[in-house]
């Protein structure tokens, strides 16, 4: 079964990527209830305003509010985890602006067009550790962000995509137990069971290796949001098939070869 059939069954899913309008009704999108606000440390960037990593320092290159954690035990693969356990809701490209980011922005944006090339934004986005984002991450956030499909992400699309990823950064801390600024394969194996996904542990090593692309048996910030969202949009395409919701699908070969090719753009 590749995912749960409980009453709320991958909280994932629903808060992995921006907010869609849309219809709803699926057993697998009930919804969730308003997250416990709690005192959280402020978020600030990099000293650096030409890279970007949203970290939790009292001091630095401008500042925003974080969204707010969840407090609760840490999930582990032999216990269930708590409700508040589920990502945060993530905004939507439509957000507002927010005038802090406007300096990052200018700094990042190298030909001062107003918009961020794939080049540009390759060259801001880094881990904790200074490393920079995967490719395909950073193509994966362009995508999503880029709402008029301009192939660059504007001010206000930036500001939606750093919100957005300041919130995966929140979840990414949580899942790091040992604050290695790394995910092992235990803490992704205990970051799927959080988000109510039941997979075999050979499965799950199956994934963990496919986004080690690096080879350092870890994975940083910016692998840890591209599975999981993979992992997510692989689920939804599985889904829309399994009508009866028994976990399993019957698929043309077409049907299939579509889908795959869906998910290389």
């Amino acid at each position: 079964m590749a995912y749960n059939r409980s009453a709320n069954p991958d909280e994932l899913p629903r808060f992995a990527e921006p907010d869609r309008k849309g219809p709803s009704g699926s057993r697998y999108e009930q919804e969730a209830p308003p997250p416990r606000r709690e005192p959280s440390p402020r978020q600030s960037y990099s000293r650096d305003p030409r890279r970007l990593s949203p970290t939790h320092h009292n001091s630095g290159y401008g500042h925003m509010s974080p969204p707010p954690v969840n407090a609760g035990p840490r999930p582990t693969a032999h216990n269930r985890p708590p409700a508040v356990s589920r990502p945060p809701p993530s905004p939507s490209p439509e957000s507002g602006a927010d005038p802090t980011l406007l300096p990052l922005f200018r700094a990042v944006d190298k030909d001062g067009t107003g918009q961020l090339s794939e080049k540009e934004l390759s060259a801001a986005l880094v881990n904790g550790d200074w490393s920079f984002f995967d490719p395909q991450t950073v193509r994966m956030m362009i995508r999503m962000f880029d709402s008029d499909r301009s192939g660059t992400i504007g001010f206000q699309e930036f500001c939606g995509l750093w919100s957005f990823l300041a919130s995966w950064r929140t979840l990414f801390d949580r899942f790091d137990a040992d604050h290695s600024g790394n995910i092992s394969l235990d803490e992704f194996s205990n970051a799927l069971v959080a988000f109510r996904y039941r997979l075999s542990p050979g499965f799950v090593s199956l994934i963990f290796r496919t986004y080690d692309k690096r080879n350092e048996g870890v994975m940083s910030f910016d692998l840890f949001v591209q599975s999981c969202i993979s992992l997510k949009r692989m689920t939804d395409v599985f889904k829309k098939y399994d009508e009866d919701r028994d976990g399993y699908i019957t698929l043309s070969f077409e049907d299939f070869l579509t889908e795959i090719l869906k998910q290389l753009k």
